[in-house]
C-alpha cells in the first residue's frame, strides 16, 4: 500500500520520476505543494497556455486539478492501509482564467470509514475566486 505522506513529501519535493503516467500526461507536476497540513493543502499551478480553449483553460482540465487538489488534502489525513478514489465531483466556475498563478486550495470537511467529503477552492493571481468543487471521495480499506 501506498505511504500517503511519503508521496506527498516527494510530490511537495519536485521528485515526480515515480508518478502516476496521468501526472506526466496531464503536465500536473507543473504545479507547487506550497502548504501540506493535516487535512489541508496548496497547490500554486502556473496557468499553461497549451490549455486554453479560445477565452480562458478549458473547465475540463480545471476539474483535472480540482480532482487532484482534493485528492491531495485527502492524502494528509490517510492511513497507510487505506486507498481512496473520487465518487462525485462539482465544479462551479466563477470567472475565465486566462494567465499567472492559480492558487488551488484543497481541505477535507468531513471524513468516515467509507467516505470524505473535500472541498478545493482556486483564487488566481489577483486574488479573486475563479472556481470551487466539491468531492466526495470513497476510502477503501486495504
Amino acid at each position: 500500500m501506498p505511504s500517503w505522506s511519503n508521496i506527498l513529501k516527494r510530490i511537495a519535493a519536485g521528485e515526480m520520476e515515480k508518478a502516476p503516467p496521468h501526472v506526466a500526461a496531464l503536465n500536473l507536476y507543473a504545479g507547487r505543494l506550497t502548504i501540506v497540513e493535516p487535512g489541508r493543502i496548496r497547490y500554486d499551478w502556473p496557468v499553461d497556455p497549451q490549455y486554453l480553449n479560445p477565452v480562458a483553460i478549458f473547465g475540463g482540465y480545471l476539474a483535472t486539478l480540482a480532482d487532484q487538489t482534493c485528492s491531495f488534502a485527502l492524502m494528509t489525513l490517510l492511513k497507510d492501509d487505506q486507498n481512496f478514489t473520487t465518487s462525485d465531483l462539482q465544479m462551479h466556475f466563477f470567472r475565465p482564467v486566462t494567465e499567472g498563478v492559480l492558487a488551488c486550495e484543497g481541505h477535507v470537511v468531513n471524513v468516515s470509514k467509507t467516505q470524505a467529503y473535500v472541498e478545493a477552492t482556486f483564487t488566481n493571481s489577483d486574488g479573486k475566486l475563479a472556481l470551487k468543487a466539491r468531492a466526495v471521495e470513497r476510502i477503501i480499506p486495504a
